[in-house]
């Protein structure tokens, strides 16, 4: 029965059957491996010397109809019993109940794993919209085939039933991903081609490849954006792909295409002295110049030399007005 249940187990693994239609099919093939047990049990049982032998195959009949007819309630039915063993069973054999617990806080609050990239305050950190090519979709794609057979994702809902899967799908009124909470890129980074913000990432650095152009930066255009602040990624999270979400008549399932939620950290320019100037200001020195100048011209002309009120509101020469001024 074992060799059974494990062959079946290894077909189905090829072709990424859910954990509720797996555990259905095992639990039909146990249930006819079983009565394989009782016909075992009785033709032990019909000779003296064998009966001992056949009251253990018994036995494990009658034990194992039990937890089939628990796996048939739960696979088949969202009935319960009071004289459901498994908690108990499970504790003897070294509970995971915490770990199920961790994950379904997990998808509730949609936090994936620490940030790579570094540490930065809330205060710096803004949301971008991105936009993907179709050939930033298929390298999008292609990586996420390599992280799962790689190991590094899984598709299971962090090994959530259906039911863990419900409860979170009700608490949140949002789909529940199948990859979990938001995934992480393991490396990303952004690079700056021309007038794009283009976001890489893949497996590791060699392997990098355009996933995403940012289009804004929180609500500025990409163009403004880097006229005056310096961009860095902050953070990049795979999302989409399978996900289960809550219907009329129960969880059902849909598929959408993967992308990526980007946060990008910024620092004003301005701060750091790097923003040019729009125009600029005329030195100091040049004023008080131009000030002596009108003086000695008012004298030698005998005018009234402005005062310094008036002389403030005239306009001070620019450089072109001086270059003007030379070529006369």
């Amino acid at each position: 029965m074992l060799t059974v249940i494990d062959i079946i187990n290894r077909v189905l693994g090829y072709f990424n059957v859910a954990d509720k239609p797996k555990g259905k099919a095992f639990t039909w093939v146990a249930l006819i491996a079983n009565f394989y047990l009782l016909y075992v049990a009785i033709q032990n049982l019909r000779y003296p010397d064998f009966r001992i032998r056949g009251a253990l195959f018994m036995l494990a009949f009658v034990v194992f109809l039990y937890f089939i007819g628990l796996n048939f309630l739960y696979y088949f039915t969202n009935k319960t019993t009071k004289f459901d063993i498994s908690p108990k069973v499970e504790k003897w054999l070294g509970s995971n109940a915490a770990k199920k617990t961790a994950v379904e806080n997990e998808l509730r609050t949609q936090l994936g794993a620490a940030p790579t990239q570094g540490v930065f305050s809330q205060d710096q950190l803004l949301t971008a919209d991105v936009t993907m090519t179709e050939e930033q979709q298929a390298n999008l794609d292609t990586l996420v085939d390599s992280l799962v057979k790689q190991g590094v994702l899984s598709l299971n809902y962090q090994g959530l039933d259906d039911k863990a899967v419900g409860r979170v799908a009700q608490e949140t009124q949002q789909p529940v991903l199948a990859i979990g909470a938001p995934f992480p890129l393991p490396f990303f980074d952004l690079q700056h081609l021309d007038s794009k913000l283009v976001i890489t990432g893949g497996l590791n650095a060699l392997m990098a490849k355009p996933l995403a152009t940012v289009d804004r930066v929180g609500l500025l255009p990409v163009e403004a954006a880097q006229r005056d602040y310096h961009l860095v990624v902050a953070n990049v999270f795979l999302i989409g792909g399978e996900q289960k979400l809550l219907g009329r008549s129960g969880l059902r399932k849909e598929a959408q295409p993967y992308s990526l939620t980007v946060q990008l950290a910024y620092q004003d320019k301005a701060t750091t002295g790097d923003r040019q100037p729009e125009h600029e200001a005329e030195p100091l020195d040049s004023q008080h110049t131009t000030r002596e100048s009108q003086r000695e011209t008012a004298k030698m002309t005998n005018e009234p030399a402005p005062s310094t009120s008036q002389a403030a509101s005239q306009p001070l020469p620019t450089r072109e007005s001086r270059r003007h001024r030379h070529d006369e």
